[in-house]
């Protein structure tokens, strides 16, 4: 089997099947009203990067919308591992989705309920990321008009979709939400910027998503780094003055920003402190995911 045929794997209900006979029943109540949740985790070398972590998010936003449990985190884990063996990729990301399940159609959910679970491997071109990284990369923002539980990785992402499709009219690598005049986050990833020698972002709340790597950033490199982060809320302008911008996320990585609307961050060239970060963070990641020695 080809790499291309691997590719094509899923996983459905804890069984590996190709895509094309993988089923989902129209009565799925994800299907029908994003009655779900999901969890992406990146994968280098084979292996997947702070599994656990991703894991437990997962189990926060299930817990949250009341799926019920049908799989412990063992079993999970248990699952990645299987589905990369079976791919055979070494740099992707695994998308994991569980809904409730099938049921009549009514907005209320049944008392009782099967969750259905979906997870498939998306072959990440890291190459093409480092090129951007080394030029940076320019963004716009939108008004942010998404549900007030951004905590929750919940399958209704139509906010996100619009405003990604707008960055990729706009020419741009991603869009950041504004909301009440001050930058939540983009649609995939939390926003930093650096300002007189301090990073700022936006307050951990229900307002953004519960993001790994920058728990990673906050609760490790910061201290490794001896950096000094302010968890406030701030406007555009605030951030084009700051000296560095960046994106920080599980697929994105560390990811200078150096335009915002077309308006230059700072000189509009990358940063020291996001090419630091970004070199502190490679050395978890090897740490964690080694290359496999065939």
């Amino acid at each position: 089997m080809n790499e291309n045929q691997q590719e094509k794997l899923v996983l459905v209900d804890g069984e590996i099947m190709p895509e094309a006979e993988a089923f989902i029943d129209v009565n799925d109540r994800g299907h029908n009203f994003g009655d779900g949740v999901f969890e992406i985790v990146p994968v280098y070398n084979g292996r997947c990067f702070a599994l656990l972590p991703h894991m437990n998010n997962l189990f926060d936003s299930v817990i949250a919308v009341k799926i019920p449990g049908v799989y412990m985190i063992e079993e999970l884990v248990e699952f990645h591992e299987s589905l990369l063996a079976a791919t055979g990729l070494k740099d992707c990301e695994i998308y994991t989705q569980v809904t409730r399940g099938s049921g009549a159609y009514a907005l209320s959910y049944p008392e009782q309920s099967i969750p259905h679970l979906t997870m498939y491997a998306v072959p990440v071109d890291r190459e093409a990321l480092a090129e951007k990284r080394a030029k940076g990369v320019n963004v716009i923002t939108v008004e942010d008009v998404r549900w007030a539980r951004c905590d929750i990785n919940t399958l209704n992402r139509l906010p996100e979709v619009m405003a990604k499709q707008k960055a990729v009219i706009g020419n741009a690598f991603d869009s950041l939400f504004v909301r009440d005049g001050k930058i939540t986050e983009s649609t995939e990833a939390s926003f930093f910027i650096y300002k007189d020698g301090i990073l700022w972002t936006h307050p951990e709340n229900n307002f953004i998503h519960k993001n790994i790597t920058r728990r990673l950033l906050m609760e490790r490199l910061s201290k490794d780094l001896d950096l000094q982060i302010i968890e406030r809320a701030f406007d555009k302008d605030f951030a084009l003055k700051a000296d560095e911008a960046f994106l920080c996320g599980p697929r994105c990585e560390f990811m200078p920003v150096t335009k915002i609307d077309r308006s230059f961050v700072a000189d509009g060239k990358v940063g020291e402190l996001t090419q630091k970060l970004q070199d502190a963070y490679m050395a978890f990641v090897a740490k964690e995911c080694p290359a496999k020695h065939e």
